[in-house]
């Protein structure tokens, strides 16, 4: 399956969303698996992975505990209890690795670092108050909500798995959500549908949305923004995603896919994902 979902970050209007395979509601009859009716971005849940880094570094900016350009030494993995996390190719990239590297190269290891430097209740603080685990009260029906209790339990290892984003999953639309937080000066939006509904009687009614909720300042998000475009322009590729007239913030993630019986995750599956904003600064 492949979908993506285009939203205002400044009002939450959601602009387009899509999915394949898709159905035709004029023939929905000849669909043979009725799965495909669900809305995937409201009705299912999925660890995403590492384009939840920026949520976890703008926390850490907002916090004050660190810059872009903080640094640590980064030797591919990192103990936490009886746990051993690594880098996605297990290799380290030395002392002086920052935190633009960190994002840059979605390092693991860099992640924890942020994770340990704000401490599991301040995380376990900024990463709810994204409203991560709650439903979002977007106007389509059958709305779930995060699988998130490890975040809740607040141990060293599930804070830093959900670092990264693994252990904790997501709608997509509430992963939306939380991210219009960097694209919005900080303020979080409420994604929705429709903006009115006309009578048959010629009367028009507004709609009305949640006012948007403060998570992070202005300056951490611009911080953020500006490293998010430095993926683009510089790493992504070595940059040639770049565009001249327009500036791109953006960040992706592979994630792991956990196994329907609960054991552990597929060494062949995986869940690729993109989040992205533009104009960077706008």
């Amino acid at each position: 399956m492949a979908g993506g979902i285009i939203m205002n970050p400044r009002t939450g209007e959601i602009y387009a969303m899509g999915k394949t395979p898709g159905f035709d509601l004029n023939n929905f009859s000849n669909v043979e698996n009725p799965r495909e009716f669900s809305n995937p971005f409201v009705e299912n849940v999925y660890e995403f992975g590492s384009v939840i880094k920026p949520l976890v570094m703008g926390a850490a900016v907002d916090a004050h505990v660190v810059t872009p350009q903080t640094s640590y030494n980064d030797q591919g993995f990192v103990e936490v209890k009886d746990r051993t996390i690594n880098n996605f190719d297990r290799k380290g990239r030395g002392p002086g690795t920052t935190m633009q590297d960190v994002l840059d190269q979605s390092l693991n290891t860099g992640m924890v670092f942020v994770q340990q430097k704000m401490g599991n209740e301040l995380f376990k603080k900024y990463m709810l108050s994204y409203q991560i685990g709650e439903r979002t009260g977007i106007d389509l029906p059958n709305e779930t909500q995060g699988l998130i209790s490890n975040l809740q339990k607040g141990g060293d290892v599930a804070s830093a798995n959900a670092a990264f984003g693994q252990g904790i999953a997501l709608t997509p639309i509430e992963a939306v959500r939380a991210f219009t937080a960097l694209a919005n000066d900080g303020k979080m939006v409420t994604p929705h549908i429709a903006s009115s509904i006309v009578l048959s009687t010629g009367i028009t009614k507004e709609i009305e949305v949640p006012a948007p909720v403060q998570v992070l300042s202005p300056e951490a998000t611009a911080t953020i923004a500006t490293m998010m475009t430095h993926i683009v322009d510089k790493a992504m590729g070595g940059g040639i995603h770049k565009m001249e007239h327009y500036t791109i913030a953006g960040k992706t993630g592979t994630a792991q896919i956990a196994k329907e019986s609960g054991g552990g995750y597929y060494t062949n599956k995986y869940l690729h994902s993109f989040f992205g904003f533009f104009p960077a600064t706008n």
